[in-house]
């Protein structure tokens, strides 16, 4: 009788739980995380685009045959051949325009001799950097004659026009710098130079490598002072949100910069200087 009474119960107990299983909610599996999202990408895209501003020689530079040439646009296309794709160039005439332009995800990364600040990474994250510079200042010969120029700190005086390239750190340094002369804000590196040449400006502050180079370019008109204002690191931008590809350009540039290939192209742009017979005239 006993046996009787309790099977009844039995087999309550068990619908009742097979309709519990059968009710519960389903485990969903968990979403596949692409690690690699923003290489991939590039990959399946088949090119990387990189953005940078023509006019920093020996950086980026315009041939005479309208080619794009320079230390960092060796860097890039380097980068695109170890991703296994194509590099697309985008030459931005005004820098400001560049962080802009790749948080708007119209490039992929900025390679335009961009110093490293802590006011830009709120914007973008950078890699470790791949080049160490620093600011000079170029002066024209004859707007500084009678006067003895021996350091930047001599041309902090009322009527001395210093021309900077809009939003560089040579634009921030000389406005903390000279607080006696005029500042020009110009656009771009080429303007700001020419500026000097003519004879519109005194002296611009721009990166030594530039002021160096251009002062060599035009002795009868401009001298250097190459003792460096400010200490920089340049740096490729990334947009935020895209660890991987920064993280891959990091181990890149760990293996990169100062192996052989690195000191080549350092010597070919920076000391020994071919490229320069392959430039516009004038």
């Amino acid at each position: 009788m006993k046996f009787r009474k309790v099977l009844p119960l039995l087999l309550i107990v068990a619908v009742v739980a097979t309709i519990a299983v059968a009710c519960a909610p389903k485990e969903t599996a968990a979403p596949v995380v692409d690690h690699f999202a923003s290489i991939n990408a590039i990959k399946k895209a088949g090119k990387i685009v990189i953005g940078t501003s023509s006019g920093y020689f020996p950086f980026e530079m315009v041939d005479k045959n309208g080619k794009l040439i320079g230390f960092d646009i060796d860097l890039g296309n380097l980068i695109a051949k170890e991703l296994g794709v194509k590099a697309e160039w985008k030459d931005i005439e005004d820098f400001t325009g560049l962080v802009p332009a790749l948080r708007a995800g119209q490039l992929d990364l900025i390679i335009a001799g961009m110093t490293i600040k802590a006011s830009r990474a709120l914007e973008v994250n950078f890699t470790t950097p791949y080049f160490a510079t620093g600011q000079a200042v170029l002066v024209n010969k004859d707007k500084v004659k009678g006067m003895n120029i021996t350091k930047a700190a001599d041309l902090d005086k009322a009527g001395v026009v210093i021309s900077v390239s809009n939003g560089t750190t040579g634009h921030f340094a000389a406005e903390r710098l000279f607080k006696k002369a005029t500042i020009r804000v110009m656009d771009g590196s080429t303007t700001a130079g020419l500026e000097v040449l003519s004879g519109n400006a005194t002296a611009m502050v721009f990166d030594l490598d530039w002021i160096a180079i251009y002062a060599i370019d035009n002795p009868a008109k401009t001298f250097a002072l190459l003792e460096p204002l400010t200490v920089e690191n340049l740096g490729i931008a990334v947009r935020p949100g895209q660890a991987d590809l920064l993280y891959w350009l990091n181990t890149f540039l760990t293996e990169y910069v100062g192996n052989e290939d690195y000191m080549e192209r350092y010597d070919y742009y920076f000391e020994a200087m071919p490229w320069k017979a392959d430039m516009p005239s004038g």
